[in-house]
């Protein structure tokens, strides 16, 4: 695959901080990876923000985050809780560089912060609506839906840093064995 010129400076980018952290990336370094001038980053971002801001934009995941809730909901909780953990989790791993990026770099630029914050937030949103529309419907038991919500949140990204093997301890877990041994003993809870 032909990355464009913007492309290849923006995975340029986020591996070169990944390896140095923002501050320690120069855009000299930056163009000798990308395979590109200098100026060329200058021309097409501005400045390094510039580049963070693409970056942004182009792992943002709540818009899609949105479009498989419209799309795929079939109002059963066994089928789209599952249907959801699959999909969260197809997501974050294609988003995986930036999202341990954004961990990493925690504090130190604020547009990241706020992307590892956006994410979560918005997911919850949509979480706790669903929640609430399940309830409403009776087709769960009436819990409370942002605490259901933030801990189905917490459960599925703690699967995502376990499997980012920060623990480098931690036993392998599929997919499917994840889905089998806490996601129905989750969904068990709310019928």
């Amino acid at each position: 695959m032909n990355l464009s010129t913007k492309d290849k400076i923006v995975e340029a980018m986020v591996e070169l901080v990944h390896e140095k952290g923002y501050k320690g990336a120069t855009t000299r370094e930056l163009a000798e990876m990308a395979g590109v001038n200098e100026v060329t980053i200058f021309r097409i971002f501005g400045n390094k923000k510039g580049i963070v801001d693409a970056i942004i934009q182009k792992y943002a995941l709540i818009d899609l985050f949105e479009s498989i809730f419209q799309e795929k909901v079939v109002w059963d909780i066994e089928k789209d809780l599952k249907m959801l953990v699959r999909e969260y989790q197809t997501l974050l791993e294609q988003k995986r560089t930036v999202i341990l990026l954004s961990l990493k770099e925690a504090g130190q630029f604020a547009e990241l912060d706020e992307l590892l914050k956006r994410i979560p937030q918005r997911y919850t949103e949509i979480l706790t609506d669903y929640f609430t529309k399940m309830m409403k419907k009776e087709k769960m038991n009436k819990v409370d839906s942002y605490v259901i919500a933030t801990n189905f949140l917490f459960i599925n990204f703690g699967y995502f840093l376990m499997k980012t093997k920060i623990n480098t301890e931690a036993v392998e877990l599929s997919i499917d064995d994840f889905i089998n041994k806490n996601i129905n003993s989750f969904i068990k809870m709310l019928q």
